[in-house]
């Protein structure tokens, strides 16, 4: 399991502790997965907006399936995404792992009807879950298909704060509806949280009262007071381009590649600095290779050749110093330095 899916799983489990009321089964992983997480033993409402029959859909699913050939192409090969969880007496667990479940087959939507789509993932549930279980998971994906329906119909926010707040709650509440509170919280709680943090964030950006010391102490305060997961998947997205921004002014400033490189082991480790110092040698070698390109390109047109040699000149320089894969990149530099 990667980083990012860890905070995902500790963050449900942040979130479902603050809510009372929760009970706790022994969680049993179905056969084939890897994790043993508890979560809470989550039940889809009976009387939520995207109720459908089920056992007539699933049946209809798992029949179409038998007619459907090998899986498409993107999937071949792969892992299904998620591991999907029971009580010790075969209820299903609704976990953030049942989204990912159902995402990994809408996946290949466009490479093949919406309708394969379904029977295929009707046909690892059957496979995968008890008999009740798998019914209650087809459920609970009709719910969730019809919960993305009523939710891209919501109209869009304007980006300022107070308008990020509305389409939240509007979203939240859908989920709810749909799903039920505590499945609302685990298949999206983090996105919630990440939305809320946002625009709060937006709020102390906003702010025209406020220093930039004040500023940065206020941001620094909203990314302390999240829960520890998500700092630290915050952390991991920003670090790289934080790390860059670090370099450069340290260049700016003089500073030796040596000490480019304890800035770098310190966030990466040494493996890590050592494929940053490898990047950096690429990116120069390609800077040089490229200004000697544009030099003899300056020279073959000051030449005084007829354009259509100049042309005929200009495509065999670029074949004599680039891939071919990197003409796309050449052409799309000479545009640019043209304007």
């Amino acid at each position: 399991m990667s980083r990012i899916q860890w905070a995902l799983v500790l963050l449900v489990v942040v979130l479902a502790v603050a809510f009372a009321g929760l009970f706790w089964s022994p969680v049993t992983t179905v056969p084939g997965s890897s994790s043993g997480v508890q979560n809470v033993a989550l039940f889809p409402g009976s009387n939520t907006p995207g109720a459908a029959p089920a056992a007539d859909s699933f049946q209809a699913a798992l029949s179409h399936a038998e007619t459907l050939a090998a899986m498409p192409a993107s999937l071949r090969g792969t892992e299904v995404d998620g591991q999907l969880q029971t009580t010790a007496d075969g209820e299903l667990v609704v976990t953030p792992d049942l989204r990912r479940v159902f995402d990994y087959f809408l996946s290949a939507q466009g490479e093949e009807p919406l309708e394969d789509c379904q029977a295929r993932l009707a046909s690892y549930l059957q496979a995968s879950l008890p008999a009740e279980a798998a019914n209650e998971a087809w459920q609970f994906f009709q719910q969730y298909m019809a919960l993305g329906q009523a939710m891209a119909a919501l109209p869009p926010h304007d980006g300022s704060p107070a308008s990020i707040r509305t389409a939240v709650k509007q979203r939240h509440d859908l989920q709810v509806a749909y799903l039920g509170q505590q499945a609302a919280e685990a298949f999206y709680g983090m996105d919630i949280a990440y939305d809320r943090y946002m625009a709060d964030r937006q709020d102390i950006l906003d702010n025209p009262s406020l220093s930039d010391s004040q500023r940065q102490q206020q941001l620094q305060g909203l990314t302390q007071s999240l829960p520890a997961a998500m700092q630290s998947m915050l952390a991991e997205t920003r670090g790289p381009a934080q790390l860059a921004a670090r370099t450069q002014a340290l260049r700016e400033q003089g500073a030796s590649e040596a000490d480019i490189r304890r800035l770098r082991e310190q966030q990466f480790g040494a493996d890590g600095a050592a494929r940053l110092e490898a990047l950096d040698q690429q990116r120069a070698q390609w800077g040089a290779r490229y200004q000697s390109y544009r030099e003899q390109r300056q020279a073959i047109i000051d030449s005084g050749l007829s354009h259509l040699d100049q042309e005929t000149a200009l495509a065999r320089l670029q074949q004599q110093m680039f891939s071919d894969q990197e003409l796309d990149r050449v052409e799309a530099l000479d545009r640019i330095q043209a304007r």
